[in-house]
């Protein structure tokens, strides 16, 4: 006996696992009747090796602790971080290895103990049913990070209640949650959700494998992310997003650090018309916007190319809520995504990410506002037939000492300096031919600090005028109004943006 506890069975598992024969091996355990609690713990044993951890039930995924090192213990009531409670259906239960990192001569080495228990031992937690909410019915910029992890992923350690008050203190409205490979975050969130009056939870998942990472959002269960196991594959990842009507972010496509970002950088072969957005930016701007940012936007203007839409993205991958003291720890909100929705709900911001209505700013929500339109063309739009000539209007607030440049087609095409913080320029482009255009802004040290998505538009010389396609009107002048609203400098738009309660003012 364990105090009151009765433990019904404790087994014991220790074996190798082969460098080669894929990505992930399976230990079966057996779970006896009257089980209300299980107990996993587990090592590798090694410097060298890394492993990752989860448990299957018969009935199926349970939870993914990567390489998290605590425990796990899964309950009817309550599981510890990364793992669902519910029923324990007696039988075969197994827990399944990822291979991190291993030798590849040797391959590595497993330890694994599990205590089956007849009373639970940990503390319920308050949850509920996802139930959806809009927090403002206004049709304008809202400000959000989509690349940000709770506790309950292994690596992290942010609660929700210090993601919400940093996430309030930099001026966001909505917040992605992206914890690995699970869902266990999810009933938790919809609880802390109901406290919550003008701050958004975006339901979703980091998918991490081991040749890419990518957030799902709006997701409602667990995707598989065990890609090589029993045929899986990247494609059905995706599939298995859309069908449960999420979209699918490329998370740090070209962050490439080898051991130290096991998968980091994305090497699948993927249909693009399936992906969403793009993480244009990763984490800390001063770190990695030379090393990371060039190589995405080749990325995504090679997925462009090819025929697919796909909107930018920043994302902070914050894992502490800006407590880490580590010099790579980038605090939530930095970067900041800017999306164009009718509202303040998931569902209106996965609609904006769809129509492309994005814009980044890579340093965090601090960084100018860029205002690009074609005619009654906005962000994300498409014009209909063709014009003469692609005259752009950007309206930029808070640059002054910057430069706007101009991107057709992903190569640049012109460039002006930034002369006020409340200044417009018109580039007009005639080169012929099926265009997109964006704006990139820049310092006067060659750094992106602004990158928007595009607006498509046909040109030909001589050709006649044009429509647009998708919506205008109470977007473009809600925009307009909120840019009246912005001053120059830091410690003035912050004032202005707590007088007036708007991402764009």
């Amino acid at each position: 006996m364990i105090g009151l506890l009765a433990v019904l069975s404790t087994m014991h598992y220790e074996g190798d696992v082969a460098p080669g024969g894929g990505d992930y091996a399976e230990v079966a355990f057996a779970v006896p009747t009257g089980t209300v609690e299980i107990q996993v713990a587990h090592t590798d044993g090694s410097d060298f090796v890394i492993l990752d951890w989860g448990v299957w039930s018969p009935e199926g995924f349970r939870g993914w602790g990567g390489g998290l090192e605590d425990d796990a213990v899964i309950g009817v009531a309550q599981s510890s971080r990364s793992y669902l409670a519910g029923p324990i259906t007696p039988g075969t239960w197994r827990v399944v290895i990822g291979k991190a990192k291993v030798d590849p001569a040797t391959g590595g080495h497993y330890s694994i103990d599990v205590t089956c228990r007849d009373k639970p031992t940990l503390a319920v937690a308050p949850t509920a049913a996802y139930t959806p909410v809009v927090l403002s019915t206004e049709r304008r910029w809202y400000r959000g990070d989509f690349h940000v992890h709770s506790e309950n992923s292994g690596d992290a350690t942010a609660t929700f209640a210090q993601i919400a008050t940093l996430a309030r203190m930099r001026g966001l409205d909505f917040v992605n949650l992206s914890d690995h490979n699970t869902s266990s975050h999810l009933p938790l969130m919809a609880a802390f959700q109901a406290t919550q009056s003008d701050l958004l939870l975006l339901r979703g998942a980091e998918i991490t494998t081991y040749q890419g990472h990518g957030n799902s959002v709006g997701t409602s269960a667990y995707v598989d992310h065990r890609i090589g196991l029993a045929g899986r594959t990247i494609g059905a990842v995706l599939d298995d997003v859309a069908a449960q009507n999420g979209i699918f972010i490329v998370n740090h496509p070209a962050l490439d650090l080898g051991g130290a970002c096991i998968g980091c950088s994305w090497k699948h072969d993927i249909d693009w018309t399936k992906v969403a957005g793009i993480e244009v930016l990763t984490g800390k701007w001063d770190l990695t916007e030379r090393l990371f940012t060039p190589g995405a936007l080749a990325m995504w203007d090679a997925a462009l190319d090819a025929g697919a839409r796909i909107a930018a993205i920043g994302g902070s991958d914050d894992h502490r809520a800006g407590a880490g003291t580590g010099s790579t720890d980038t605090p939530l909100g930095s970067p900041t995504t800017l999306v164009l929705a009718d509202n303040l709900s998931e569902a209106a911001i996965m609609e904006g990410i769809k129509a492309g209505r994005t814009i980044v700013q890579l340093r965090g929500p601090d960084d100018p506002l860029v205002e690009l339109t074609l005619g009654d063309a906005q962000i994300g739009d498409t014009v209909e037939g063709s014009v003469q000539a692609a005259e752009l209007r950007v309206h930029i607030i808070g640059g002054a000492g910057n430069f706007a440049q101009l991107w057709r087609n992903g190569t640049k095409a012109d460039q002006v300096e930034i002369t006020s913080d409340d200044f417009t320029h018109t580039f007009v482009d005639d080169t012929g031919g099926a265009h997109r255009f964006r704006v990139e802004l820049i310092n006067d040290a060659n750094n992106r600090i602004v990158i928007t998505s595009h607006i498509y538009v046909t040109v030909t010389p001589g050709g006649c005028g044009c429509a647009t396609s998708g919506p205008m009107g109470s977007g473009v002048l809600a925009l307009l109004a909120a840019l009246t609203w912005w001053r120059a400098g830091r410690s003035a738009r912050r004032a202005a943006r707590d007088r007036a309660g708007s991402p764009a003012s």
